[in-house]
């Protein structure tokens, strides 16, 4: 349905009457205003499916979608890649003996993928937690039975976006959703459990350039827990200069102590030829010899334990 209004879209002069400027992103960021628009109630029919309700809306609101389109950026906090985040945090804590981990994402968005211990787990092996919110997923490979086991507690959540947002707001939490299409009822479901989760106990997000940042934040590390740096796509959005100062920073840091890495890779950093999911690696100094850990589709649905 909403294929063939993107189509009708592309030939609208109403639309160029919306956008600045042509990208990859403009038709997400199109669809996720008339979504945010709907939501609020104040173009309930907008994504009917019918082509008229969609230019009513477009028509009706073209300030607000035309504002939207030039400031807003795709912000799709999915909590289910904490089903492959969470063995490899294990991994890490269960090599460094770590019984606590301070954690700093970058990219964050929202800030929902740092609290993954805050959810329950089903895997081939075991569970792993108890919450009101469980992930499960498909496994192509199982991940082992030995990392499941490992237990740990996280002593500080902290993450650095240059656009954080607060879903304790109503106006975060709208923004979130805006960008699941309707009828993805699970992904909303799955959504609308974490950010009530988040709200009991929000994480602290800081507005700002992560590569900028960091240095600082990782030069006062506790050593009563094992600080663990992780981000899931983000990097994917700096460039690979940016890319290369940031591992070189982080080698920098883990020189100087202690460090946990989990990330996904870049394209230009993979080490298959395949651009339908993302290799997820680890590293931990002393040492910091990055893994491929395993293979995860980009919403974190399936996995292959490498």
């Amino acid at each position: 349905m909403y294929a063939r209004l993107a189509r009708r879209c592309a030939a609208e002069p109403l639309v160029d009457e919306l956008v600045d400027e042509l990208s990859w992103d403009v038709p997400l960021r199109l669809f996720g205003g008339v979504h945010y628009l709907e939501l609020a109630g104040i173009e309930p029919y907008a994504l009917s499916g019918e082509w008229d309700d969609f230019r009513a809306a477009l028509e009706a609101r073209r300030d607000f979608l035309a504002r939207f389109v030039r400031e807003q950026a795709v912000q799709t906090n999915e909590v289910q890649r904490c089903y492959a985040l969470l063995p490899a945090f294990l991994l890490l804590a269960r090599e460094h003996d770590a019984a606590a981990l301070d954690l700093v994402e970058l990219g964050p968005s929202a800030g929902l993928n740092l609290l993954w211990d805050r959810y329950a787990y089903r895997y081939r092996a075991g569970r792993w937690g108890s919450s009101e919110l469980t992930l499960n997923g498909v496994e192509y490979s199982p991940v082992p039975r030995e990392v499941l086991e490992r237990r740990v507690r996280v002593r500080r959540r902290l993450g650095i976006d240059l656009n954080p947002v607060d879903v304790t707001s109503e106006h975060g939490a709208r923004l979130l959703h805006a960008f699941i299409w309707p009828g993805r009822v699970e992904r909303a479901q799955r959504l609308r459990k974490a950010i009530a989760i988040l709200r009991r106990e929000p994480p602290t997000l800081v507005h700002g350039d992560y590569v900028e940042l960091l240095p600082a934040l990782l030069a006062g590390r506790h050593e009563e827990a094992l600080t663990v740096v992780f981000q899931t796509a983000s990097t994917g959005y700096i460039g690979s200069e940016r890319r290369a100062e940031l591992r070189s920073l982080l080698e920098a840091a883990g020189a100087e102590g202690p460090l946990g890495w989990v990330s996904t890779r870049a394209v230009e950093e993979r080490e298959e030829d395949r651009h339908d999911s993302y290799e997820l690696e680890v590293a931990l100094w002393p040492g910091g010899k990055r893994r491929f850990l395993l293979r995860c589709d980009f919403h974190g649905n399936w996995l292959r334990w490498q």
